[in-house]
């Protein structure tokens, strides 16, 4: 028989080959102990997943929190940069057109030049046109005027 019912001394190991009587209360007491802590484990990792629980829900929110602000700041960059290319597309318009006018003015001012250049040309050639006549119309007074003067000794002299 396995376990006998029967009383035993306590202090003296059974002859027999029967479990002494104090093993199986030292059994259901160390069970007991065994279950116990075990039951703490657990409720301690029950706070622990709890506390975890709490604080990754507070943590959730203060994500929430940080992606509406980094969602606001990225958007209102986003609307600076917006501007600045704005205002960079109307600054190179305005710089297109400037150089444009410049461009147009610079035609009309050598288009003057080229005319002012054939004018002065045409007046130079005027000019020296003008200074030839002169002293050809010198040499022809030059010569009227000595056939008047020979012509004057000529009629004195007789």
């Amino acid at each position: 028989m396995l376990l006998d019912t029967s009383p035993a001394r306590v202090d003296v190991a059974p002859v027999d080959g029967s479990i002494p009587a104090w093993i199986a209360p030292t059994i259901a007491i160390s069970l007991v102990i065994i279950a116990a802590s075990l039951l703490t484990v657990g409720a301690v990792a029950l706070a622990i997943g709890f506390g975890l629980r709490n604080k990754s829900r507070a943590v959730s929110a203060q994500l929430s929190a940080f992606t509406a602000d980094a969602k606001v700041v990225a958007a209102r960059l986003r609307h600076e940069v917006d501007s600045y290319a704005d205002l960079s597309t109307e600054a190179r318009l305005k710089l297109q057109r400037a150089v444009d006018a410049v461009e147009t003015r610079l035609q009309h001012l050598d288009t003057l030049a080229e005319v002012f250049q054939e004018e002065l040309d045409e007046t130079a050639l005027s000019a020296a046109s003008f200074m030839r006549t002169v002293r050809n119309s010198g040499k022809l007074f030059g010569v009227a005027r000595r056939a008047l003067r020979h012509k004057k000794r000529a009629e004195g002299e007789d």
